[in-house]
């Protein structure tokens, strides 16, 4: 066990610390191409850090942590199975977070009670049996194999994840609603660079007490952690270009599910990733050969028609997001040829004015507009 928690740990060091090498690339060939953006790393440096956003670093870092250690405990399918019940934790985290904002801000309990059944509703929580009754007939099903430990952990980090995506979009949304005025449209390259602007932040968050843990380790472990790290080098069966694929992969992830995040809400996040951990279920099932049996498919399609009851206007909302980028990018390319074509015209049009007679002889350009 103890090896089984070194190496999660280091692996999740890893990738935490490459998602920063990687944001302080992106950022650095960015502003290399566009210039000084909204998009420089120096902005993250100087933003002010608050208490929640340790807090949903903590969490990014506890959910990362968790996903290993469900995987080094169980089979990949058992994980997404279990991860699957994401929107239902969010679904009930929200309500929290809207009860909590709202006594914060001292808002009337009928304001209240009208947010959360706008959130909650007769579809959702049907929704929300068909999704738990899917995931159980995955669950129990011979060829699953459930491990405690692996169920354990991958509960954690559905948990984590969706705390962290409530807490984010409910400060993001708290902080625009004070400022009084509503979030700028942007351009589809815009929201691209905003959201990889919050995966550094969030990265950059839970690196911080991923490496501290990673030291006590080393400190306390030294001999553990010394052999562990050797025999990964010392390894003929590829386990360190598979510990290197996770630590890329996971890196790649987690800068567009952020992204698709500041674009969405999160109950629309989850479920997109429901979407997601079905294909990674029939994947991982096809990739290590797990037979699933007629309880299992049949769990799969209950999931997959509970997640489409549990929320089935957020495409509109999705292609909404993604059309107010593409229309802003339209608006720019015609308001950019438009002052091209006015430079163009007022070139041709530009001529020489000779002064009045009794005035000094010399002429002057003057450009006629």
């Amino acid at each position: 066990d103890v090896q089984t928690v070194l190496l999660a740990q280091l692996l999740t060091t890893s990738q935490l610390v490459l998602g920063i090498i990687f944001s302080i690339t992106f950022f650095t060939c960015h502003r290399l191409i566009y210039g000084k953006t909204q998009g420089s790393a120096m902005q993250l440096f100087h933003k002010k850090v608050k208490v929640y956003d340790l807090i949903i670093g903590l969490l990014h870092y506890v959910g990362s942590m968790c996903t290993n250690m469900g995987f080094a405990y169980g089979s990949a399918s058992l994980v997404q199975c279990v991860k699957l019940l994401e929107p239902i934790e969010t679904l009930i985290l929200m309500v929290l977070a809207i009860i909590v904002r709202d006594n914060i801000l001292s808002k009337s309990w009928d304001t209240t009670k009208l947010e959360i059944q706008q959130i909650v509703s007769v579809r959702k929580v049907a929704s929300t049996f068909i999704i738990i009754g899917g995931t159980t007939l995955l669950l129990t099903q011979k060829s699953m194999q459930p491990n405690p430990k692996s169920i354990t952990f991958a509960l954690v980090s559905g948990f984590c994840m969706a705390s962290r995506n409530v807490l984010k979009k409910t400060t993001s949304s708290n902080n625009s609603g004070m400022k009084g005025g509503q979030k700028e449209e942007e351009s589809s390259h815009g929201a691209f660079v905003a959201g990889v602007q919050s995966f550094t932040f969030i990265t950059t968050m839970a690196a911080i007490p991923a490496m501290a843990v990673t030291l006590l380790c080393y400190v306390r472990n030294f001999s553990s952690l010394n052999a562990l790290v050797s025999s990964l080098l010392k390894s003929e069966n590829g386990a360190l270009e598979y510990l290197g694929r996770a630590v890329v992969f996971h890196c790649l992830y987690n800068v567009f599910s952020i992204t698709v995040l500041s674009l969405t809400s999160a109950t629309t996040h989850s479920l997109m990733n429901v979407g997601k951990r079905i294909v990674n279920v029939l994947a991982a099932a096809a990739y290590f050969g797990v037979n699933l049996s007629v309880s299992g498919k049949v769990g799969i399609c209950l999931a997959a028609v509970g997640a489409f009851i549990y929320n089935d206007n957020s495409a509109e909302r999705i292609n909404y997001s993604v059309g107010k980028c593409v229309a802003r990018d339209n608006r720019e390319n015609r308001f950019q040829r438009k002052n091209s074509e006015e430079r163009h015209v007022d070139s041709q049009i530009s001529e020489e004015v000779p002064l009045m007679e009794d005035s000094s002889p010399c002429k002057m350009r003057i450009n006629v507009v």
